[in-house]
């Protein structure tokens, strides 16, 4: 059992890594019990080292804070938000097909282009990248959340990524 003080990230205010490993067991089985899609969002902020060296800290949080709340207005109440690394969110998506993913990234890669421009919560450019995946069939879904990642992290262009 993992103790309530680890649930959440200090801060982004976002579910934990740590949580994650207790609630994906569950919302699996769920998932397969009521034959629902279950779905992996992967957004990760791009040059991050680098601009965690050029910031200050109150600056860093402020925008790892910003991010969250960003994804979190983007989300469903069903949907489930994590820190996932420094860099990277990752949400579990209940009931959200490919073409849900879809729409999901294209509207994050919406919300967040102001940014790309220097229009977010500093400024200066700064890139946000978005990739999904769904968990189809006798798919595993260690292989779903790394396809996820890599879509995300795929720098070879700036439309966000889908993966299947």
């Amino acid at each position: 059992m993992i103790l309530p003080l680890l649930i959440r990230d200090p801060r982004s205010g976002a579910y934990s890594r740590a949580f994650f490993d207790e609630i994906i067991e569950r919302e699996l089985e769920r998932a397969k019990r009521h034959k629902v899609t279950l779905s992996v969002l992967s957004v990760v902020l791009t040059s991050w080292d680098s601009f965690v060296r050029e910031e200050e800290a109150a600056t860093v949080d402020g925008v790892v804070r910003t991010v969250a709340n960003t994804l979190q207005a983007n989300l469903r109440l069903t949907d489930f938000l994590f820190r996932w690394e420094d860099d990277e969110f990752l949400a579990l998506l209940v009931e959200a097909d490919l073409e849900a993913c879809k729409l999901k990234v294209a509207r994050l890669g919406e919300t967040f282009q102001p940014w790309r421009e220097g229009k977010g919560p500093v400024a200066r450019p700064f890139k946000v990248r978005a990739g999904a995946a769904t968990l189809t069939g006798n798919r595993v879904f260690a292989g779903v959340l790394q396809l996820a990642r890599a879509a995300a992290r795929d720098a070879s262009g700036e439309v966000p990524a889908i993966r299947v």
